[in-house]
């Protein structure tokens, strides 16, 4: 019955008859005068619409472009990167049984292993690395006194942190003077002080030491960047965005070109980080190959009219979620769940009537294809793409899982479309919502839920049998991410969206309630972005117990990536130049293979 449904759906005369028309003028928006709305009790009805219909800017991505990409890497290249992973285990090996690192050297190692984004490779060195620290040191990060190294201690508090490891903040006692600031000669040790900025970022929220030291390391920062300094390029890239909150594939390529300038860099493991990332993207080539086809056989953005056609950045985004190479099939079904989330929240923005919302949000909650028939024709096509690709996806995944994960997937889908029909009901009705009552619905609404939930059951392929109940552990983490997500979301989008007569959004119901200026609103929420990441942090650690957690990384890189994707404006919904760039850096654009014969030490 489905599948005869799904058929129907996708025939070309059924598209003649429920596509809109095109409007041709190259307008950002239009006044739906008249389009099709069917309710439950008719078959067509022609409805007087006076709101406006947004229309999104058309994809700089054709299909064509997209299938033309060169996704072959060489054998011999595989190879090599196989032998010199090898030579740079065995080069560090042996210094490691000669004893010939420092506590500084371990550190700064494995610092350079993963921003050169080789750290998956490396994972049970680098943790067999923090078990001897931390063996040896213990997880107090407070230095012998004569030992005081601002930049060693900023670093071993960051690396221990970010792996989940519980660390203190007393560290900093170390280099306070007796009036609590930082001592003199400390002010003057600018690798130092960038060390203590970027672990400043990962503070809890009642660590008050470190957010004090965050606020004296960026105004220290911020007064070198108009002086000549040789660090001048390390400090503008960090005061842009710390360390911490950058998607990790930009960040691989940025480092990969510093490192490359860097006297001592290693050149096995430089050579090792170029092939390696020019491998991966090889393979997202052939990922976005495949998803195109996909979204290129559904039709939802040409054949509906009004969505947005979003599958690159979509996928983009995915590869900021889980960048890891053996997550291939996880990065498929991510792509195309973020595509659906971008489809509906069209129709739920912009298209339908309250009552059709009302309709697709019951089926969905109950899982009914029968509800189809009480559907518009726009809507039975995206019902049946939604139920079509959950079902494969709880399908194959239940197979490997030994559990049905189905029900799981289609809870988070009904919930989420019911938190988008509270926001389609607040549009209509002109009504701002309370600050507070709008956050707990957007944080919901804005899909980081449904994206880590997939992706919860996506990378966890092998049998667990606790795999469902042990869910609830991370719902905490869950939340921080998406509130982050809800928020630079609003950030970026907030000025648009009420050009478009879409007033609810964190910006405007802050404004409103507080009667404060659109500029004291943006101060605030900044301001609760910083306190949300230090609880996501906070929940990281309390679930990590210092060891790798696939679904933590992804909940953090959801965060990360929410972050580039709206630092500069709205990067998915308004692609523009800088974001095209994002793209061509990570998964279009490889890195020049080092041409020099290299000579390894």
């Amino acid at each position: 019955m489905a599948l005869q449904l799904y058929q129907l759906i996708f025939s070309r005369s059924f598209f003649e008859v429920c596509k809109p028309k095109q409007n041709t003028q190259p307008i950002v928006e239009v006044k739906a005068k008249q389009h099709r709305l069917i309710s439950c009790g008719a078959k067509t009805e022609v409805s007087q619409v006076d709101s406006p219909l947004a229309v999104y800017q058309p994809t700089v991505w054709s299909h064509e472009f997209i299938q033309l990409l060169d996704d072959n890497f060489p054998k011999k290249l595989e190879e090599k990167v196989s032998e010199l992973e090898k030579k740079v285990m065995a080069l560090i090996d042996v210094k490691f049984r000669n004893g010939s690192f420092s506590q500084l050297e371990l550190l700064e190692h494995i610092d350079d292993i993963e921003r050169l984004g080789l750290g998956y490779r490396f994972r049970n060195h680098i943790q067999r690395l923090l078990d001897v620290i931390t063996s040896i040191y213990g997880t107090n990060v407070e230095l012998e006194e004569k030992e005081y190294n601002l930049h060693e201690a900023s670093l071993r508090f960051r690396t221990l942190r970010q792996h989940g490891y519980k660390v203190s903040q007393d560290f900093l006692r170390g280099f306070k003077d007796s009036h609590g600031g930082l001592i003199g000669c400390q002010q003057t040790d600018v690798k130092g002080m960038l060390s203590l900025y970027e672990a400043s970022h990962l503070a809890f929220l009642e660590e008050s030491d470190l957010h004090e030291a965050k606020l004296f390391t960026t105004e220290y920062l911020l007064k070198l960047k108009d002086k000549k300094n040789e660090a001048l390029d390390h400090i503008n890239h960090a005061l842009e965005l710390p360390l911490y909150h950058r998607m990790l594939r930009l960040q691989a390529r940025h480092y990969i070109d510093e490192y490359n300038k860097r006297k001592d860099a290693n050149p096995l493991l430089l050579e090792l980080a170029i092939l390696d990332f020019n491998m991966i993207q090889a393979a997202y080539k052939a990922e976005l190959k495949e998803v195109s086809k996909w979204w290129e056989n559904m039709g939802l953005a040409h054949k509906s009219g009004f969505v947005r056609d979003r599958i690159v950045e979509c996928f983009f985004s995915t590869v900021g979620v889980v960048f890891e190479p053996q997550y291939h099939s996880c990065r498929l079904s991510l792509t195309k769940v973020c595509t659906l989330i971008t489809v509906i929240d069209d129709i739920y923005d912009v298209y339908g009537s309250l009552d059709e919302l009302e309709i697709f949000t019951d089926a969905v909650k109950r899982w009914d294809i029968n509800a189809m028939k009480h559907m518009p024709k726009y809507l039975q096509l995206a019902f049946a793409t939604l139920f079509n690709t959950v079902t494969e996806i709880g399908s194959t995944n239940s197979n490997i899982l030994g559990e049905d994960v189905t029900p799981i997937l289609v809870k988070v889908w009904g919930e989420l479309l019911e938190t988008f029909l509270v926001e389609a009901k607040w549009t209509q009705d002109k009504h701002l919502p309370t600050f507070k009552v709008y956050l707990d619905n957007g944080w919901r609404s804005v899909s980081g839920m449904v994206i880590l939930t997939h992706g919860y059951f996506l990378i966890n392929q092998k049998i667990k049998k606790d795999l469902v109940e042990t869910l609830e552990i991370y719902k905490d983490i869950m939340k921080w991410s998406s509130m982050i997500f809800r928020l630079y979301n609003d950030l970026a989008t907030s000025t648009n969206e009420i050009q478009n007569g879409k007033n609810v959004n964190a910006i405007s119901c802050y404004m409103h309630e507080n009667d404060v200026s659109e500029e004291v609103a943006r101060t605030y929420i900044k301001t609760l972005i910083d306190e949300t990441w230090r609880k996501l942090i906070k929940g990281h650690v309390a679930c990590s117990q210092g060891l790798p957690n696939p679904i933590i990384d992804m909940a953090i890189n959801l965060a990360r990536i929410s972050c580039c994707t709206y630092q500069y404006g709205d990067g998915h919904g308004a692609p523009d130049a800088r974001a095209k760039d994002r793209v061509f850096s990570v998964i279009i654009e490889p890195i020049a293979v080092i041409e020099k014969e290299l000579k390894y030490a």
